[in-house]
């Protein structure tokens, strides 16, 4: 059991709230039973020097003393004796085991000062006050016993319609009906697997319209830019100026590269990061650039660990790389680049070219912002800068452990 569980909890609280109560009234009871035996002590004072007395002023004698318990004394000292809470003509001296009390006489003719009794020796009292202690010390710890059961009992039964609630949440899926424990009880915890119930079937909807989503473009999206594919590369030269030409094939790949990024951060198999090593995905996205314009002369250096790795989703790495390197193409103008990765630092640089000169491969639409989402997909940083000469963006990627 979990200290910092419900159940836990109810239990430390009432548990300890009961042991305050028995304390207390253990603490009440012992009191009782003192006070009581200052009263028939006092009591029985009373009565022996009432007959005492009786028996000098019949006699002028006193007479023999009725218990071995009762013992004609001058009046003690003030220390260890105090008077009683209960009756001020009466002094009390406990010292370990035997409590003495002592009361003067009221006729000062009497040739003592009073009686002293010792509550030891007088049979009826103690043995009332061994046995009441007794008792009462074996009845408080059974009522402990007894309230640290119930209060487990209890403690169990109030948490166990939350345990359930909880099991009943955890075992819910996004693609079987929401159905929760707990909604037709008629108390908070009805309240709160009621909200559960529709929060959790409000998300399911949106997930739905989500997967919608990403269905439809995936499908009604790809169609159309395969076929403006497919149709330039069968028709090369039903455009009349190569310019234009190369505008419309621009803008199909980067309409079909915004797609991909799109729902690359959709996809939820795409959410799982690892360790992934750097150097092969820069490698395969300089190929592809190769591959796609082989007679771009682009060079590019890169200052990477062969064994460097950083924690991260490879295909949104790919496709990370790709944008920053395809407009590291169109920005320098198939100058070159310069990429590194060192002290957590994973740097793009490029020098800035005539625009005049540039190739007409402009990466991917909405560059930055593209980029920013996938670097926030993976909790990586991000920072943009540009100078008159030089544009460079500094990854602060999630490195991976050697």
């Amino acid at each position: 059991m979990k200290l910092s569980g419900i159940q836990a909890q109810l239990f430390i609280a009432f548990g300890s709230l009961v042991l305050v109560i028995n304390l207390f009234y253990t603490r009440l009871s012992v009191l009782f039973v003192d006070v009581t035996e200052d009263i028939v002590a006092s009591h029985l004072l009373d009565l022996e020097i009432q007959r005492l007395e009786h028996h000098w002023l019949s006699e002028h004698a006193l007479s023999a003393l009725s218990s071995d318990a009762f013992s004609l004394s001058d009046k003690p000292a003030s220390s260890p004796w105090q008077r009683a809470a209960i009756d001020n003509s009466m002094l009390i001296a406990k010292q370990s085991e035997e409590v003495m009390y002592f009361k003067a006489f009221n006729h000062t003719a009497i040739p003592a000062d009073g009686v002293t009794m010792r509550s030891s020796a007088l049979t009826p009292l103690s043995s009332f006050t061994d046995v009441f202690s007794v008792f009462l010390f074996s009845a408080s710890a059974a009522a402990m016993i007894l309230a640290i059961l119930s209060t487990w009992f209890l403690a169990s039964r109030l948490a166990k319609p939350l345990q359930a609630l909880a099991s009943s949440v955890k075992a819910q899926t996004p693609d079987s009906p929401c159905s929760i424990a707990g909604t037709e009880r008629q108390d908070e915890i009805g309240t709160l697997a009621t909200n559960f119930t529709s929060t959790y079937s409000a998300l399911q909807d949106a997930w739905q319209r989500e997967r919608d989503f990403t269905h439809d473009v995936s499908h009604e999206l790809r169609t159309p830019i395969t076929l403006l594919k497919n149709t330039l590369a069968v028709q090369p030269t039903s455009h009349s100026n190569d310019t234009e030409r190369q505008l419309l094939e621009q803008a199909t790949n980067t309409l079909q590269q915004t797609v991909e990024v799109l729902l690359a951060l959709a996809r939820k198999e795409n959410l799982q990061f690892s360790a992934v090593a750097v150097l092969p995905i820069l490698e395969r996205v300089l190929l592809a650039i190769h591959h796609v314009h082989p007679e771009l002369k682009f060079v590019a250096e890169l200052d990477i660990d062969d064994n460097a790795k950083v924690t991260g989703n490879a295909y949104l790495m790919t496709l990370l790389c790709q944008n920053l390197v395809n407009n590291g193409v169109y920005h320098g103008g198939g100058k070159g680049m310069n990429i590194s990765l060192k002290n957590g630092k994973w740097v793009f640089e490029n020098p800035l070219a005539d625009t005049s000169n540039r190739p007409y491969y402009q990466g991917l639409g909405h560059g930055q912002y593209l980029v920013q989402r996938i670097a926030s997909v993976m909790q990586w940083k991000i920072d943009f800068e540009q100078t008159e000469t030089c544009y460079r963006v500094v990854l602060t990627p999630l490195m991976a452990e050697a």
